[in-house]
């Protein structure tokens, strides 16, 4: 890891923080019961994540999302999300749990995917402590957070106890092993540039062979290698360099027998859903919502089935 490199990932974290969103909800509208920090321990160190609990009438044990930022696996922080996160849980009455994972070059892969891996099995572990359903929790992310979603989704595959019902992957880099040169868009200068995308990927590798990896680059696993995966809503959008990746990973999922709702957002670029066109922002985070919704409501039919077949 060169001095150079992280100096470069310190300034970029910098200018993050400071970023603003220009398309956001107002905490009003989705009021909430608490918004609390928890540090959760992990085998990479202690893990921030901020908390968003519902207000609920019922005292069912409540599904959970947890949102991973985007940044690519360099910056970002889980206050980007933040209106969003309220959003959903409101609306969904479900736990959010909204991630700070470790970042490149300081912790580079598999760091982030396996310490996001396990804040999963943190939650599963503490399920009754906390209220929730182990059985109904869903990932997801932006950009590079949409990458290691679809990955702690791929590990959690057979997991004796906690079910991933859900994966959400929104304008996310898939193949870290192309030449980001060869990802085009037809703007002249789209939002996220070759460059910018070849500096993530060096941060975030300690190898380059590691981007042969499907856990690295999901768009290279086979489809064999992808049955089982949970149902998955996939953004992309028009002029994203990242769109061609995201559509191909689509149609392979597909094909591996996975349920994909998928939408091509005309007319917008990389993180379109933070920074605008206000509509399509909105409807993204409805098709998302609803995403979410949709899967909760089958994980509940399928946990009451589960009972009543071991009670006969």
């Amino acid at each position: 890891m060169s001095l150079v490199k992280t100096l470069k990932a310190k300034l970029l974290r910098a200018l993050a923080k400071r970023m603003k969103g220009k398309f956001v909800y107002a905490a009003a509208q989705f009021p909430l019961r608490a918004v609390a920090e928890e540090q959760i321990p992990t085998a990479w160190g202690p893990a921030r994540a901020l908390f968003y609990w519902p207000h609920t009438p019922s005292q069912e044990p409540l599904p959970v999302y947890l949102n991973l930022h985007g940044g690519g696996f360099v910056a970002g922080v889980p206050e980007h999300d933040d209106s969003y996160c309220r959003r959903l849980a409101h609306n969904l009455g479900c736990l959010v749990v909204n991630l700070d994972y470790v970042l490149a070059p300081e912790h580079p892969f598999p760091a982030g995917l396996r310490q996001s891996f396990a804040v999963l099995e943190w939650l599963a572990e503490q399920a009754a402590a906390l209220g929730i359903d182990p059985q109904r929790i869903a990932v997801g992310g932006h950009s590079a957070g949409g990458n290691l979603a679809t990955g702690v989704a791929n590990l959690a595959r057979g997991h004796q106890r906690l079910r991933v019902v859900h994966q959400l992957i929104d304008y996310a880099v898939l193949d870290l092993a192309q030449d980001p040169g060869l990802k085009l868009s037809s703007l002249d200068k789209p939002l996220l540039g070759a460059g910018l995308v070849r500096f993530f990927n060096s941060c975030y590798l300690s190898d380059p062979a590691q981007a042969r990896d499907p856990l690295v680059s999901p768009l290279l696993a086979t489809v064999d290698e992808l049955r089982g995966m949970p149902p998955a809503t996939l953004i992309t959008a028009e002029y994203d360099i990242l769109r061609g990746e995201g559509e191909a990973y689509a149609e392979k999922l597909r094909q591996a027998g996975v349920p994909v709702n998928e939408r091509m957002f005309a007319g917008c670029d990389h993180m379109f859903t933070h920074l605008g066109p206000d509509d399509s922002a909105d409807q993204a985070w409805q098709l998302m919502e609803d995403g979410l919704r949709g899967a909760f409501q089958v994980g509940v039919g399928e946990q009451v089935g589960v009972n009543i077949a071991a009670a006969l």
